[in-house]
């Protein structure tokens, strides 16, 4: 069997489980359909594209840099970059320290601990918008912007469009009730 004939047989046999995934969804009410037929369209999408791309290119080709496709900057190769991929690599074997890992599993608790207390859109919110700053991933109106974003379309997919409430919290807070709360203050 070919190399072509071996990624296409994988190919299809991953688009014949997204094509069955949307089969058995059919069965499913409406609201249990929003997450697996959207996946599936999307994974079909993508896998119709890699079957079209991997029988375009030539055989020798299927080795796809992905870097290069994505870029489209494959003939402008850069000459550090090159010499750096053609020296051999440096075995230095790095491993999780004793900080890291305590630093991870604070923020994992830190994040826990939010949700609880202030529950999950909040805590969505205040967390990405803080690490965000403190990794110095964005400047921190930047981070801001983008937790507010996304933090608001997370809850409106959950309450308008699954009708899900998200309101569970140890402090008892409720969405509704800071509206209310909102709406007095500037009445």
């Amino acid at each position: 069997m070919t190399r072509r004939m071996q990624e296409n047989l994988v190919a299809f046999i991953i688009l014949g489980i997204f094509v069955a995934a949307i089969v058995a969804s059919l069965d499913y009410g409406p609201r249990a359909r929003l997450v697996p037929i959207p996946i599936a369209v999307i994974g079909i999408l993508f896998m119709v594209g890699q079957i079209i791309l991997q029988n375009i290119k030539s055989e020798d080709s299927l080795q796809i840099d992905l870097l290069e496709f994505l870029t489209k900057q494959g003939d402008k190769a850069d000459p550090v970059l090159a010499a750096a991929a053609a020296a051999p690599p440096v075995a230095t074997k790095r491993g999780p320290t004793p900080k890291s890992e305590l630093q991870a599993f604070g923020i994992v608790a830190l994040l826990v601990a939010i949700f609880l207390v202030l529950g999950p859109i909040p805590a969505m919110f205040i967390f990405t918008a803080g690490y965000f700053t403190v990794s110095r991933h964005h400047a921190l109106w930047k981070g801001i912007a983008y937790s507010a974003f996304w933090t608001t379309l997370v809850y409106l997919v959950f309450t308008t469009g699954l009708k899900v409430q998200l309101d569970r919290n140890l402090l008892g807070i409720r969405f509704d009730t800071i509206g209310k709360w909102i709406t007095q203050l500037f009445t």
